[in-house]
């Protein structure tokens, strides 16, 4: 016959900072919003005050409770500090001795050590390429002589940045863009100096208009690319914001 527990108790992060869930089968489970190395801290604190004795002689120990004659505090004050202290950690015993199951502090120092160990590999982690650092590189490469190539070498040459396929295609539009409005800006003065120089006539009408097309075609494609990466990091955003 399954036992049916005589209450449930129902905690969530919104009442809690941590909290660690022990079934009877299967994997325990951590969650917390507190930073990761005070949370590895606390679990740390709470393994060895499973195993911390309640007092310091037999009676503390067979009671689980602080002796009134050799635990007892000097002052009020500290008696009452010292009860609250030494009552927890007598709860804290009486559970290991009677509810805690096999390998808990184990348990304890696993979660908590695997919880140090994954903020520390996050903050080794090298940073990912980002839409803002390929565009901080076109603006760092305004006065060079193509400033489009010269920052695709920088980002192909940049391999200490990590890089998902979104990140990639994010990076290949913010380039594809300024290199079309590049190209829109080199039509544009083929079209101004034929203009300057030969006039607008009959022999020339044609190829002006050859050159006016060529341009808002390569306009019209960057403003779409732009408009996809604007979308695309609209998107990423929401994702981000709770």
């Amino acid at each position: 016959m399954t036992r049916i527990p005589d209450a449930v108790a129902v905690a969530s992060l919104d009442t809690h900072r941590l909290i660690v869930a022990v079934p009877n089968e299967g994997p325990a489970e951590v969650s917390c919003n507190l930073p990761r190395p005070v949370a590895a801290s606390v679990l740390r604190q709470l393994a060895d005050g499973l195993d911390s004795p309640a007092g310091r002689c037999e009676t503390a120990l067979a009671t689980g409770r602080p002796c009134p004659v050799h635990d007892a505090p000097a002052s009020l004050s500290e008696a009452t500090l010292a009860a609250g202290r030494q009552a927890a950690e007598g709860f804290a015993r009486g559970i290991a001795r009677a509810q805690r199951p096999a390998g808990l502090d184990a348990l304890l120092g696993y979660v908590a050590a695997s919880m140090a160990d994954e903020e520390q590999a996050a903050e080794e982690a090298p940073a990912a390429l980002t839409a803002d650092d390929v565009r901080e590189a076109l603006a760092f490469n305004v006065d060079d002589r193509d400033q489009v190539l010269a920052t695709l070498r920088d980002v192909l040459l940049d391999t200490t940045a990590t890089r998902t396929p979104e990140q990639a295609l994010a990076a290949a539009r913010i380039l594809l863009t300024a290199h079309a409005r590049q190209l829109a800006a080199l039509v544009e003065a083929e079209h101004n100096e034929t203009r300057t120089r030969w006039g607008l006539n009959r022999s020339t009408r044609g190829l002006l208009t050859g050159y006016s097309n060529a341009r808002r075609t390569l306009r019209t494609y960057a403003d779409r690319l732009a408009d996809e990466q604007a979308l695309a990091e609209g998107a990423a955003n929401e994702q981000v914001e709770p």
